[in-house]
């Protein structure tokens, strides 16, 4: 094979050398970077970037699977994209781009665009089949035509990157660009320019010396992957240590080269700069500061070699970095320029010395996946011996081979396969050696497996399966999540060369994951080939609801959506709280909150836990009801100094009950605190003859009171026995005057009346029940001096008879008793007449609301309200309402429940 031959000077000794790639004689290179991103559903636009070298054309063919359809299509030189405009994502797409020239064609750069990928922009896995084709790295790196330093001097730069927390990993992919941008400015070779890179936070690290790249293309590929270190800004001790690692010998720094020192940062530094910032420039070494954001430009200046206005820069936001990149490069390019001419004492970079002649004729032979031979034409004169000098175009360290001066061939061995090698021969002599006889040769590539899928796939775990390659003696599968986690994450699989199915495990839930096979040859690995796939989520549990919910206790439950299930865990907040509750309760599938607090909004979520990890929480919400009060307060043995009250416990988280009496003619109350498991107690030291008020309340566990509860007693008249006969005349008893019902709501309405004889009567007596008598008769007592009452909670629709006694220390006085209606839950709902000028509404319902459907959901979404509360008064009662008889929904609305849960209309 014949190869391009470029000249260029050596010294005798240490021999760096700068190889570039050239295509091979005769040959047209392949297109490199191919990249694909779809537009819209039927669109999809590829492209790639131009081969190096000479061509005119170039020719696309894809083709479709399932299908099997194949075009092709013709694109001039200067197009290096195509819009397929029948894209249909449901299928797979399989290309080949070719460069052209004449009748000549370059190797096919192939790539595959997967199916069901749309929205997102993917750079697919792509190759080269054949020998002597530049394999490329194929990623976007659009050229920018930007300043670019032209000097002939050299220069070691070392830029120092904060990766502290506060940069952020959006701001931080912003820094990369700026970064590139900055390396290409710059001739980049091992004998040219070279760049390092070292990040700080808390602890800094080198991400490459000085002499760990030896091109341009090797730096830029470096700062593409530099990862993200976060922690804090100690930029003091970043910048000491780069002088104690990066500025040495052993790090690729070189004595008589300008030293640059480039510091990036966005905080102010949590650590002293000053002394360290000086030790740098005590050794020689220039340094510029870089301020993004919230940098302190004090600190930057201090940092800074003089003058500030060249050496300081200082912006406002990562997203204006570029506009500071082509001033910074002109700015090091100038001073690299006049260090390099202090450094050789004020003149211009020596000439070099007179060149010998160079050996001819370079050619490779014998090319394989590992190795290839080197064979040239003899340089003339007394060679002692050849030197050989090879690494990879894409960058890496040199290394050479020496053959005696009769020689003129040598194989070149442990090679990276499908790789492009640059290779310089060197004839040396006595006291000088020639210039480079220089080529490049690319080994072959192993056989890569094909057809690779990805399928089976669960929230743990998916299958993987290629088409088996040619000779290959196993398989390597790595896998891991596409994030920049630790690369730690990534897991490894080996199998026998029969196997071509593996199932992947243990993987996390809702996680996207590449997926790349190797083909094995012994020691040696094919190419890769790589495939991407989302592990579904953990399947969160379902149907959260609640039941028997009262003032301080609700039941949760579920349904389970997986029996790969272990356990749940219930979290529950008060809605305008901030204190979260957990508890964990196994995999039980209901659970009663208890201690809650009442009339309180909580909102509740269920997780479903995995042995892989945590699912997505089921909510809701629900709010506790009231408090009850104590029930059936009654009196008891009565004398004419003491009675007893007695009352049931509404509750069993009752703490104390609170009891208050007070004469009702005036006069001191007296109060007393009884224990919460007691309901009776025995009032003592009253007067005889006397009417008290009495007073309860319930008091609860978070110190919620419940409403008071009234009685009213009077103790019995002391009597003498008198030996005379005498008669009693009984006194007169009245009834109440101008009853009247009125104020009706849905659920209630006042009743009131006129006194007549407020000083005889003990209390009055209030008896209601609804007039088709389906329900009992309730009662209650009203002290003496009150003449109103609302009733409550009460049916809506229903006609109530009310009756009102005055009861004397004798006996009862003549009943008053009248009739009233609640007011229908629709009724109330509609508009009333008199707010539209007296005008009477439609009979038709649907007038009253947006649309019939509106009212028919109202109806079932009282229904509900009705039901629930019905089914209250079941656990209450312990009665079966429902179950045990088929209701229709007017019987359903029509069940008394003593539950406070409406709120009036009015």
């Amino acid at each position: 094979m014949q190869f391009s031959v470029r000249l260029s000077l050596c010294l005798l000794g240490f021999v760096l050398v700068s190889l570039f790639p050239q295509p091979a004689r005769g040959q047209v290179s392949s297109p490199r970077r191919f990249r694909a991103k779809i537009l819209s559903p039927t669109k999809l636009n590829v492209s790639w970037k131009e081969p190096k070298g000479e061509f005119e054309s170039y020719k696309v063919i894809y083709s479709t699977q399932p299908g099997g359809e194949q075009t092709e299509v013709q694109v001039s030189k200067k197009e290096t994209k195509l819009l397929i405009e029948d894209f249909d994502p449901s299928k797979e797409y399989n290309f080949k781009i070719i460069a052209v020239s004449g009748k000549q064609q370059s190797k096919p750069l192939q790539a595959k665009h997967e199916a069901q990928r749309s929205g997102v922009e993917i750079v697919q896995s792509q190759r080269t089949q054949d020998s002597g084709v530049t394999q490329e790295n194929n990623e976007i790196s659009e050229a920018e035509d930007g300043f670019m330093c032209k000097t002939p001097a050299i220069a070691d730069i070392v830029i120092l990157v904060d990766g502290s927390w506060s940069i952020g990993r959006i701001n931080f992919r912003l820094v990369r660009t700026f970064l590139e941008n900055l390396v290409r400015a710059f001739s980049v070779e091992f004998d040219k320019t070279r760049i390092g890179l070292a990040q700080y936070s808390g602890d800094p690290r080198i991400e490459w010396h000085l002499n760990a790249h030896t091109t341009k293309e090797a730096v830029i590929d470096a700062v593409k992957n530099l990862p993200y270190k976060g922690g804090n800004t100690l930029t003091g001790l970043a910048l000491t240590f780069i002088l104690e690692n990066s500025f040495k010998p052993e790090s690729g720094s070189r004595p008589g080269v300008p030293k640059i020192g480039i510091l990036i940062t966005d905080g102010k530094s949590q650590d002293d700069v000053m002394p360290p910032a000086q030790s740098l420039k005590d050794a020689g070494i220039e340094l510029f500061a870089i301020g993004v954001k919230n940098a302190d430009e004090n600190e930057l200046k201090a940092i800074a070699s003089p003058p500030e206005e060249t050496h300081v820069y200082n912006v406002a936001d990562f997203s204006v970095m570029s506009d500071i990149v082509e001033g910074l490069t002109k700015t090091v390019c100038d001073r690299v320029e006049k260090l390099d001419k202090q450094l050789k004492g004020g003149g211009e970079p020596a000439p070099p010395p007179s060149s010998v002649a160079p050996p001819r004729d370079l050619k490779t032979s014998e090319i394989t996946a590992r190795s290839f031979r080197v064979t040239w034409t003899h340089a003339p004169g007394q060679v002692e011996k050849y030197r050989v000098v090879y690494y990879p175009a894409s960058g890496g360290q040199p290394d050479e081979k020496v053959v005696q001066g009769t020689e003129n061939s040598v194989e070149l061995n442990y090679l990276n396969s499908l790789t492009e090698y640059q290779v310089a021969v060197f004839a040396i002599y006595r006291s000088s050696a020639s210039e480079a006889l220089r080529g490049s040769a690319t080994t072959l590539a192993l056989p890569m497996v094909n057809d690779l899928e990805l399928f089976d796939i669960t929230h743990s775990t998916m299958r993987v399966r290629w088409k088996i390659a040619a000779g290959a003696s196993g398989y390597m599968i790595l896998y891991a999540p596409l994030t920049e986690g630790d690369p730690a994450d990534e897991k490894e699989v080996k199998v026998e060369a029969e196997v071509n199915e593996v199932e992947l495990e243990g993987l996390t839930p809702a996680t996207e994951y590449t997926v790349t096979v190797y083909a094995m040859y012994g020691e040696e690995a094919s190419d890769p080939m790589t495939s991407q796939q989302t592990t579904l989520p953990l399947t969160p549990a379902r149907n959260l609801r609640f039941t028997d919910v009262d003032h301080s206790s609700a039941r949760l439950t579920w349904d389970s959506s997986s029996r790969k299930i272990k356990a749940y865990r219930i979290m529950y907040v008060k809605t305008n709280g901030v204190q979260t509750n957990e508890v964990d309760v196994g995999r039980v599938t209901t659970w009663l909150l208890r201690n809650l607090t009442s009339l309180t909004e909580y909102t509740v979520g269920v997780f479903a836990i995995y042995d892989e990890g945590q699912a997505e929480a089921v909510t809701d919400s629900f709010t506790t009801k009231t408090v009850p009060d104590p029930l059936d307060l009654t009196s008891s043995d009565v004398s004419t100094n003491s009675f007893r009250v007695s009352w049931q416990h509404p509750a069993s988280d009752v703490v104390m009950y609170r009891l208050i009496w007070t004469p009702t003619d005036g006069g001191d109350s007296e109060e007393v605190l009884v224990n919460g498991n007691i309901n009776t107690y025995l009032i003592k030291g009253l007067s005889p003859a006397m009417e008290y008020e009495v007073l309860l309340t319930a008091v609860y566990t978070n110190e919620a009171e419940s409403d008071e509860v009234i009685l009213v007693e009077s103790t019995v008249e002391r009597t003498t026995t008198v030996a005379t006969t005498t008669t009693t005349t009984e006194a007169p008893r009245f009834g109440v005057k101008n009853m009247r019902i009125d104020e009706e709501t849905t659920f209630s309405i006042r009743v009131s009346w006129q006194p007549v004889d407020s000083r005889n009567v003990r209390h009055y007596r209030l008896n209601y029940i609804s007039a088709k008598g389906d329900r009992a008769e309730e009662t209650r007592t009203v002290p003496t001096g009150q003449n109103s009452l609302v009733l409550q909670p009460l049916l809506s629709d229903t006609e109530y008879k009310v009756a009102i006694t005055p009861v004397y220390p004798d006996g009862e006085g003549p009943t008053a008793s009248r009739m009233g209606r609640t007011r229908s839950r629709l009724t109330a709902a509609r508009p009333d007449p008199l707010l539209h000028g007296g005008d009477e509404l439609p009979g038709d319902n649907s007038e009253a609301c947006n649309n019939a459907d509106d009212e028919s959901q109202w109806v079932e979404d009282l229904l509900k309200l009705h039901t629930a509360r019905v089914r209250d008064v079941e656990i209450l009662t312990g009665l079966d309402l429902y179950r045990s008889t088929n209701l229709t929904y007017i019987s359903t609305l029509s069940l008394k429940t003593y539950l406070h849960t409406f709120e009036s209309d009015d």
